[in-house]
């Protein structure tokens, strides 16, 4: 979970038996942006967690230990609301204010290529690696 404070929380479940809730507890938590945090997700492979902000900059970050792997900032980029990986874990798209959605190579940290067209944000993506 992310929060309007930029921190980012990791938690584990326990379930429970018969009628008893599952519990949440916390097992992680670190400031990931300065500023609003908009959304947190892990990669498929769960080796990833990357965290979008109104600081204007994705963050990818290593589960092992939570360090910082690669910030996802352009030039012109307003606040990303969005990000999912691909498939193989190895790409990031996001989703922006600036009308724009991003293909991120994860490894560089390098824009790879850019999806322009809408006239507002583009605040949510979803995405499917077409599996051959």
């Amino acid at each position: 979970a992310v929060n309007s404070k930029g921190r980012c929380y990791i938690w584990s479940l326990t379930f429970g038996r018969d009628a008893e809730p599952t519990k949440m507890h916390p097992k992680h938590k670190f400031d990931a942006h300065k500023r609003q945090a908009l959304k947190c997700r892990f990669s498929p492979d769960s080796t990833l967690l990357v965290t979008t902000s109104a600081d204007q900059t994705a963050r990818i970050w290593k589960t092992c230990d939570f360090t910082l792997l690669q910030e996802l900032r352009q030039e012109n980029q307003r606040w990303v609301w969005d990000a999912i990986f691909s498939s193989d874990s190895q790409y990031i798209f996001t989703a922006s204010s600036d009308g724009c959605a991003k293909l991120w190579n994860v490894k560089t940290g390098h824009m790879e290529r850019e999806y322009a067209g809408h006239q507002k944000a583009v605040i949510a993506l979803a995405f499917r690696d077409a599996l051959v």
